[in-house]
């Protein structure tokens, strides 16, 4: 007589999570994020921050800032956001305490407070704010290069610009538009610096100032933009023979490796950037960012009666009015000031009053940095940045997502549904976005999920599920590429899913440019400002 093959599961075996080989523990543990911390993964930010949480209800605040601290150095990820809220209220509370131990010290001592004291009890007060600001400088996401070699004058700045590795996304078109720059006045455009092939950085920085103190001396109050690019081959020029001359069309300056700006109206020193990913990743962000806001703006206004909000912060708001997760930065000058009218000075044009998100929302570039996103350097030509609207596709035979915004086109693998509950095919607007959605089963939305009726597109930790059809009908993707996605997709932005979708046009200039990079370069610096997850208690029932 054979034996069964197969055999029952034990009912309490959902709840288990193998951590390693033949070690599995289950979720009802109250050590499991301890456990998870010290046999799984110890950078887990859902577990530090689940110990953190832990350690603050118990009264062990060092204990909770440790954990704190350990789920901020995870970026970007779905507790992110809450640890550093975390950490800002528990700097409040001490400085609350400390400010209670000095009224209770003042009223022992009454008007003979001991003077040592007091000076110790200031000095104290100054050493924890010194390093709260420690603390919170160390979130930046801009890394300083070194200078040239010979050293460099105070009144320039260098930076190196990298994408965020750790994502998945990969470009398929980022670039300039092919416009050419008639109209504009020679020195209202971007300078072009020819190098020779073996022109090292520290010799182009040198040149680059050279160049960008003469243009300066011309006119102190116009802004300037001057890209370095080496040429291939033959084509190396003597230094002698090097200038800066004004750029003729946007392809010029693609594969640009540096570039010295000048804004007056923003600081009255020369910045000097290293490109990693060419000269076109600033006008590409800015791009993004712009139609970013517009979709956020689009959206708003339907359901608000064709009415846009008297404020940008508007859109930014606790769930399930959280149309943005942040108002992006403008990513040429790094400014989120938002202006009624065009100055030049850097961040958002915003006029409420208008009559489509194109005309509302535009970006208030200096000058120089308008060259190949709007041109010439006035209000009435910020038309030639056309309205078109964040946008995603799904193509189920191939198993990938793609997210159009600003010209770009980013790709992430996806999971579809299962042969006997198919992902339906049509087109959908972004309902709900929300932030460790809860469902009928724990975790079984990942790390965030954008809502589009009885379907989401959401993150998944079952990474096998990701590029396969296993779902019961949603769109699965990766919880570090739904994290991205995530930042970049506002409410109401139209999700298409198809058998099969065109293939996007590769564009030259996109160099390396990644939707996790956007995301952090797009994110404004300081607190987060939204609370984005459902109330306690909210059960979501999309497929799965």
């Amino acid at each position: 007589m054979g034996g069964a093959t197969n055999r029952f599961s034990h009912p309490l075996e959902p709840q288990l999570v193998r951590v390693n080989k033949n070690l599995y523990i289950s979720r009802g543990d109250p050590q499991y994020f301890d456990k998870v911390i010290r046999y799984a993964d110890k950078t887990s930010p859902e577990a530090h921050f689940r110990m953190g949480e832990r350690a603050r209800e118990q009264g062990n605040l060092p204990r909770a800032l440790f954990h704190y601290q350990e789920v901020m150095k995870t970026y970007p990820s779905p507790f992110y956001s809450d640890a550093n809220r975390a950490v800002h209220e528990l700097a409040k509370r001490e400085q609350s305490d400390l400010a209670g131990v000095r009224k209770e010290l003042e009223a022992a001592t009454g008007s003979k407070f001991n003077k040592f004291l007091r000076t110790f009890l200031y000095a104290l007060i100054v050493i924890n704010l010194v390093l709260l600001v420690i603390l919170l400088s160390g979130a930046g996401h801009k890394q300083t290069a070194s200078a040239a070699e010979n050293g460099k004058p105070s009144s320039y700045e260098s930076h190196v610009s990298q994408p965020q590795e750790g994502s998945s996304f990969s470009p398929e078109a980022a670039s300039l538009r092919p416009e050419e720059f008639s109209g504009v006045e020679p020195d209202e455009r971007p300078y072009l610096l020819r190098l020779s092939p073996g022109t090292g950085s520290a010799r182009a920085e040198t040149i680059l100032r050279e160049e960008v103190e003469l243009l300066i001396g011309r006119n102190p109050q116009k802004s300037r933009v001057i890209y370095a690019v080496r040429l291939t081959g033959q084509d190396g020029l003597p230094d002698m023979d090097v200038q800066a001359v004004p750029v003729k069309d946007p392809t010029e300056v693609e594969g640009a490796f540096a570039a010295a700006q000048y804004a007056p109206s923003l600081r009255k020193t020369a910045e000097i950037t290293y490109l990693g990913e060419g000269a076109p990743r600033a006008q590409v962000l800015t791009r993004i960012g712009t139609q970013l806001i517009r979709t956020a703006l689009g959206a708003y206004a339907a359901d608000h009666g064709g009415k846009f909000p008297a404020s940008l912060d508007e859109l930014v708001r606790d769930y399930p009015g959280n149309y943005l997760s942040f108002v992006p930065r403008e990513a040429v000058t790094g400014s989120t000031r938002v202006s009624p009218s065009y100055d030049g000075g850097g961040g958002w044009v915003y006029r409420p009053a208008a009559a489509d998100a194109g005309s509302a929302l535009t970006p208030n570039l200096p000058g120089a940095s308008l060259a190949g996103i709007i041109f010439p350097a006035s209000a009435a030509a910020q038309a030639n940045v056309p309205f078109e609207p964040v946008r995603v596709t799904v193509s189920k035979r191939d198993h990938r997502l793609l997210l159009t915004a600003g010209g770009a086109v980013l790709e992430a693998r996806a999971g579809i549904g299962h042969p006997e509950s198919p992902t339906p095919d049509g087109t959908f607007a972004v309902r709900e976005r929300v932030i460790a959605p809860a469902g009928r089963t724990p975790g079984v939305y990942g790390a965030a999920a954008l809502g589009l009726g009885a379907i989401a597109v959401h993150g998944t930790a079952d990474a096998a599920s990701v590029g396969d059809g296993r779902s019961l009908g949603c769109i699965r993707v990766g919880d570090a590429d739904m994290q991205a996605l995530f930042a970049l997709v506002p409410k109401g932005t139209a999700v298409r899913i198809a058998g099969t979708v065109p293939a996007a046009g590769a564009s030259p200039g996109s160099g390396g440019l990644d939707l996790a990079a956007a995301a952090a370069a797009l994110r404004p610096p300081g607190e987060p400002a939204v609370w984005e997850r459902a109330p306690a208690g909210t059960v979501f029932h999309w497929l799965g």
